[in-house]
């Protein structure tokens, strides 16, 4: 029985981890994420599509050496490379935030407490200093495009050190 059940468990995950068949061909790919001369780790990496029509998930995540392999997903699959094309790159580091209380804290206040907490828990994490600046997550005003291309050497090299942030265009409301 046991058998039978891990060869059940076994189908199921490799089931899922088939490719649809609406991804197209990925290409290896990664990114690398500097500020000058130090390497910047655990940053998250989206290549953002500039062709709509393809729907899945492309990014990475930064290692000690500030290097972010490619993958793209879409559903429960996920395979290792990006489909050619043009993308914009964005770029998100969160600083690391302790809050002040336990979550059996947190889920003993009333509503009003819960509300000023949160509040002033956001405030400082806000305030917190960042490796990565939170411009360059958002894909309106991120200055790095990169092309992957079928063949040829799909890295791209990121120097935060070299960028003045862009300034935020001011939203129009209706």
């Amino acid at each position: 029985m046991k058998k039978y059940f891990f060869l059940i468990v076994l189908f199921l995950i490799c089931g899922c981890s088939k490719k649809p068949g609406d991804v197209p061909k990925l290409y290896p790919c990664q990114v690398t994420v500097m500020n000058g001369t130090s390497p910047i780790a655990d940053a998250d990496v989206i290549l953002g599509i500039t062709n709509e029509s393809l729907m899945c998930s492309t990014s990475g995540r930064t290692n000690s050496s500030g290097v972010a392999v490619i993958q793209t997903s879409r559903l429960a699959w996920r395979g290792n490379g990006a489909p050619a094309g043009e993308y914009i790159i964005t770029i998100s580091k969160s600083p690391k935030f302790e809050p002040e209380l336990s979550l059996a804290e947190v889920q003993a206040l009333d509503a009003a407490e819960l509300e000023r907490y949160s509040t002033e828990q956001a405030r400082k994490h806000d305030a917190m200093p960042r490796e990565v600046p939170v411009e360059l997550s958002e894909f309106s005003i991120s200055p790095y495009r990169m092309t992957v291309s079928q063949s040829g050497d799909n890295r791209f090299e990121v120097d935060i050190s070299t960028l003045t942030p862009p300034e935020r265009q001011p939203t129009r409301r209706r």
